[in-house]
């Protein structure tokens, strides 16, 4: 059974997450097969069965306290998932002028500075949430390979007067 973004987060909160209307940011748009797919491919970055696990115990109708935090905190990382996914084409969907006549709204410059900087600080935050649920449910989480690093170092001699 293919998924949907639905299963996991409502179109409304993507847009609360961006602070955008449904007029800016449709739901055909985000009906688009593309973000359950990407989603997807976030929520195997964390563990690889993580997607299954969640729809098994979506599925379920009386879940523990361990189950239903994992789906709350999943539930509100997919929000931030897509809409970190969105931020690329944030201004493109936005417009600088709304007007029905009367009333009319103007945006600033850039009005998704602070959104940016919010979705990208909530999303590490919320990613360690998942994981920290995953594991109080016993499940694997995938752990991500140690950064090596490295450095230059000047040569000790002069490989010319070799001192």
């Amino acid at each position: 059974m293919p998924t949907t973004l639905t299963q996991f987060t409502s179109y409304d909160e993507i847009r609360a997450v961006l602070g955008v209307s449904d007029e800016e940011l449709e739901d055909t748009t985000l009906a688009l097969s593309m973000y359950p797919t990407l989603l997807e491919m976030d929520l195997g970055d964390i563990s690889s069965g993580l997607v299954d696990q969640y729809l098994a115990i979506y599925a379920l109708a009386i879940k523990t306290p361990e189950e239903q935090k994992l789906l709350d905190v999943v539930s509100v990382f997919s929000a931030y998932a897509i809409s970190k996914h969105l931020l690329t084409a944030l201004p493109l969907f936005s417009p600088k002028r709304i007007t029905d006549g009367r009333a009319e709204t103007d945006r600033v410059a850039d009005p998704f500075e602070t959104v940016r900087e919010g979705v990208n600080s909530m999303y590490p935050i919320l990613r360690g949430r998942v994981k920290a649920a995953l594991q109080a449910l016993g499940a694997p989480v995938t752990v991500a390979a140690p950064r090596l690093y490295f450095s230059a170092v000047g040569l000790a001699t002069n490989p010319i007067t070799n001192t």
